[in-house]
């Protein structure tokens, strides 16, 4: 049976999954992963009632749960952000490459055949050459994609918007002037669509840094997307390659932050591998913190404990520190599948 960390990364294409793991409780280190359609991995020690629980709550929670005598970290985790970009003109080819730089996994659709050409060379991932209604409606969403509409025509940019509307997504935006947007908002509304999504909806598309250029518009765009996105996100995920060297179940102990307060730097989810050689993979904030956090998984190597620890971080705002304290939950990698047995 595949492990946790295995199953994280073979189900990168199922979109939005949830992480449970139990950080205080005699199960303290144990672990399951669910999607929207159930269960996905239940470690040996993570109770059945348990996660049967958390299976019917759903994908959409995050946080500390507190239940079964065990304290739970819910952390949403995604496949990475995705971008689904309608059109392969001048301003969405900018729009590509920039992106593609950005680590975002970026479907075009475009239904001309010469432009989808175009889009592939830019750097998208995949390209569906159809006509985009169709192509849309094959094209799920999740708390991670990104939709960015930049046709070539008007019935194009209502169509694609019309079905945009009616999935969930982490942004939605539309290339148009000031006052042709405004009157695809109104006709929206007029139509039914959800008036809080349409309010929300980034029309004219991009941040407001007088851009003229292509290139310039991507700029704008791919600026207003990090700044979404990052307030959006609600979990932190895998840094990139860490997913994968965890699921070849290193020796180690992996660092994750379950809780913050003031001004820490870094979110709850936001890991670090400290590996068995002393070398680490990722960052819980660096400085102090990070110091400390190092020094006792050096500690929990060198002792061989197999005992998970909840350690909390207290940072004192000054001239070197910027206050706030943190909790992390510290997880012994024995090279098997973490405290399953």
């Amino acid at each position: 049976m595949p492990g946790f960390f295995e199953t994280i990364t073979r189900g990168k294409e199922r979109g939005q999954m949830l992480a449970a793991w139990i950080i205080e409780g005699k199960a303290a280190g144990a672990k399951a992963l669910f999607d929207r359609e159930g269960c996905l991995y239940r470690g040996d020690r993570f109770p059945e009632e348990l996660a049967a629980s958390i299976c019917a709550a759903g994908t959409e929670q995050d946080g500390i749960l507190e239940k079964a005598g065990c304290r739970i970290f819910l952390e949403p985790v995604s496949g990475g952000r995705k971008l689904v970009i309608c059109g392969a003109g001048h301003v969405s080819l900018s729009v590509i490459r920039l992106c593609a730089t950005l680590g975002f996994e970026i479907t075009a659709i475009e239904d001309r055949k010469e432009y989808a050409g175009k889009a592939r060379e830019a750097g998208a991932d995949r390209v569906l050459c159809q006509p985009f209604g169709e192509a849309l409606d094959g094209i799920g969403g999740d708390r991670s994609t990104a939709f960015v509409i930049m046709t070539r025509e008007h019935i194009h940019d209502v169509d694609c918007l019309r079905r945009i509307l009616r999935k969930p997504y982490a942004y939605a935006g539309m290339m148009g002037s000031r006052s042709r947007t405004e009157q695809i908002r109104e006709q929206m509304l007029r139509e039914g669509y959800d008036a809080g999504k349409v309010r929300e909806l980034h029309m004219p598309i991009g941040l407001p840094i007088g851009s003229r250029t292509p290139e310039e518009i991507a700029v704008s765009v791919a600026a207003e997307l990090i700044q979404v996105l990052n307030a959006s996100d609600p979990g932190e995920g895998f840094p990139e390659g860490l997913a994968e060297e965890l699921a070849g179940r290193p020796r180690g102990v992996l660092a994750m932050i379950v809780e913050k307060s003031g001004e820490a730097p870094r979110r709850p989810g936001t890991k670090m591998l400290v590996r068995e050689d002393g070398s680490f993979r990722g960052t819980v904030g660096g400085g102090y913190a990070e110091a400390q956090i190092i020094r006792t998984a050096g500690e929990m190597i060198r002792e061989g404990t197999r005992e998970s620890r909840l350690v909390s971080i207290s940072m004192q705002k000054g001239t070197m520190q910027c206050g706030g304290e943190i909790t992390v939950f510290l997880m012994p990698l024995e090279g098997k599948e973490e405290n399953e047995g």
